[in-house]
């Protein structure tokens, strides 16, 4: 059984900070709390827009269900039992679905369809029953009979008919004059075997404080694994009918089981195993945070299974290499000054990772930019490492209308402000009229729909003006200064200003070819992939591979923190 967590008493979170992974939401930090050993989690799988009509189980590895729910303190409390290996869950209002066993779970409808429909009407025999057991036997005299659990009381049901009518002509017919004819409430559910309408059980809380659970195995004597829609996942499942719709789906497990499915859809479970077990300490770490926030509350989960939270599509990818990564740093996170970490990743940095005041605009002692020397020596084998993506101007003139920068056509982009560590901080467009408009920090990559923030700009106006230093430029010379020969700082007013190139030689300054017309491309070139704030992962499968351990690799892309247990 599914136990309730211990629980070790140690700060969690100070600061709060909005953040992202690739492509991942904000974190949102919690207050000072408790971080519990390896707690029960429950991941949403299929909820609002993607709430299901039915969904089918089917065992892999154990066998049999329990049925019950999960109380408060995440701990499974049995109510009835199955040795079915092929269930179904299905909302209690008409459910059409189709007769072949599909284990996509595709195919549940709630209007007519070919193939099989369970009604949400129901004979409800006479008497009260004490356990299941008595429930079912009495229930069981008659064809389609079935257990209920009805708001905390068991009950003895048979059948289940599309309208009430139906319900009432078969009560007639088998003389149950004591019986009567019932629905249930909008929070009901049914557990039916799989290719047929026959309920094997049926839970209904019309409070909607309790909602259906389904721990796979009869026992505790196997690791069960389960397969739902295609993907096989350790632990249980919950089914709710959030405000009385369709079922919301969540998958209930332990947070290392959980992380074991996270860093095989986070990295390659080919990876060195060194690699693996930095992935999996900022997962469980990063995870944790989410946990500890109630990120997903209000849906009644605590982390989805998107980028919002981590990618998670159950264990059908984990392998012995990367099961080791978790069990090996099992209880491991990341702290800096005595609270857990936002243990932020991403792809490649293409050079250097970013300080998160350049990404996010909230600055973090241990989310420090630096140049990566690591990661270059596998740039061969990262996708898309270097990339190049061309705007023309009236591309961006159109862009900036779409996004409510009303303009007069684009003349001029140009990168207006760079990080130390050399990422773009700032961009500026200008219109023909000479307005301008700035997008600074991530806005630098997402406003353009670009992979990163490393790159520079040449061709159309990008190139307008004069260079200055390492990169940047002056679109003109006014009210600029420069130090004479004296040491005299000279502001650059009326006639030839002179320069010494990089060869040396003294010549006239003048500015760089425009190009800058309605019609002039700009050329964006690049590389990396993310936000780069954080853990590198092509860096830390680079490290790896040089031998590095995963406390290395943690240490070098996090400043400062620690690894450890609570």
């Amino acid at each position: 059984m599914i136990r309730a967590a211990r629980k070790r008493i140690v700060q969690v979170v100070g600061a709060t900070l909005a953040l992202a992974l690739l492509v991942h939401g904000p974190v949102v930090g919690s207050a000072a709390g408790t971080v519990e050993e390896d707690p029960v989690i429950r991941v949403g799988l299929f909820y609002g827009s993607t709430a299901l009509d039915g969904a089918n189980l089917l065992n892999d590895v154990g066998s049999g269900y329990r049925l019950g729910y999960y109380d408060s303190q995440r701990a499974f409390q049995t109510l009835a039992q199955t040795t079915e290996t092929a269930i179904s869950v299905v909302k209690t209002q008409n459910v059409y679905y189709g007769t072949g066993v599909d284990w996509s779970g595709s195919g549940y409808y709630d209007s007519p369809a070919s193939g099989v429909m369970v009604g949400c009407w129901h004979i409800v025999l006479p008497g009260s029953y004490g356990s299941f057991q008595a429930a079912q036997a009495a229930a069981g005299a008659y064809s389609g009979g079935f257990a209920a659990w009805i708001d905390g009381a068991w009950q003895a049901r048979v059948g289940a008919y599309a309208d009430q009518a139906s319900a009432q002509a078969v009560q007639a017919s088998l003389g149950l004059t004591g019986a009567t004819v019932t629905g249930t409430s909008s929070y009901g559910v049914s557990v039916v075997k799989t290719g047929t309408s026959q309920i094997l059980f049926q839970f209904d809380d019309s409070s909607g404080s309790l909602c259906l659970g389904i721990l796979p195995g009869l026992d505790d004597s196997v690791k069960t694994e389960t397969i739902f829609r295609g993907n096989t996942y350790y632990g249980g499942f919950q089914y709710q009918r959030v405000g009385g719709g369709d079922l919301t789906v969540s998958s209930v497990l332990t947070l290392d089981d959980y992380i074991q499915g996270v860093i095989v859809r986070e990295m390659s479970s080919s990876w060195p195993l060194e690699a693996l077990k930095a992935q999996a300490v900022c997962a469980r770490t990063y995870a944790y945070r989410n946990y500890a926030a109630q990120r997903h509350n209000s849906q009644d989960f605590d982390l989805c299974n998107s980028t919002h939270c981590q990618a998670y599509s159950g264990m059908s990818a984990v392998t012995a290499e990367s099961s080791r990564a978790v069990t090996e740093t099992h209880g491991e996170y990341l702290w800096y000054d005595g609270e857990l970490i936002e243990a932020v990743y991403f792809s490649s940095d293409g050079g250097a990772t970013e300080s998160s005041e350049n990404v996010w605009g909230g600055t973090l002692p241990y989310l420090v930019g630096k140049t990566d020397p690591y990661e270059v020596a596998v740039a061969g084998q990262i996708p898309d490492y270097n990339w190049t993506v061309t705007y023309t101007a009236q591309e961006l003139t159109d862009l900036l209308n779409e996004k409510g920068y009303i303009n007069s056509g684009v003349v001029d982009f140009r990168i207006t402000g760079t990080s130390p560590t050399g990422n773009v901080t700032e961009i500026t467009f200008t219109d023909s009229s000479g307005k301008s408009w700035s997008k600074v920090r991530e806005d630098c990559r997402t406003f353009l729909g670009l992979r990163s923030q490393r790159y520079t700009v040449t061709g159309g106006s990008g190139a307008e003006g004069y260079p200055v230093n390492e990169g940047g430029s002056l679109s003109s010379l006014s009210g600029a200064y420069a130090l004479d020969g004296n040491g005299n700082t000279v502001a650059l007013s009326g006639g030839t200003v002179y320069a010494i190139g990089g060869d040396g030689t003294v010549g006239a300054a003048e500015p760089a070819a425009s190009g800058g017309s309605s019609t002039g491309a700009f050329t964006i070139t690049g590389s990396g992939w993310g936000h780069s704030v954080g853990m590198s992962q092509w860096g830390a499968y680079a490290m790896a591979q040089q031998g590095h351990t995963y406390r290395d690799i943690l240490n070098f892309y996090y400043t400062g923190i620690e690894v450890r247990t609570p």
